[in-house]
């Protein structure tokens, strides 16, 4: 396994606070449909990695980096 390979997981927090909304927000977008697949699904969290959540955010929610 590659030393790069870090399991880097967000939650729906960490997504709200990414794109600068609310976490009921953050939670809606992430259930649309082609948001990624959550890796860890339990009662009460699910968690994402956090390279295909960019991934996803820089295809559909254009200067969530702060880039004009």
């Amino acid at each position: 396994m590659s030393s790069e390979c870090v399991l880097d997981l967000i939650d729906v927090s960490d997504f709200a606070s990414m794109l600068g909304v609310s976490r009921s927000r953050a939670d809606m977008l992430t259930r649309y449909a082609g948001f990624p697949t959550p890796a860890v699904v339990k009662p009460r969290i699910r968690l994402w990695h956090r390279r295909d959540v960019e991934a996803w955010c820089d295809q559909h929610r254009a200067g969530w980096r702060g880039d004009s």
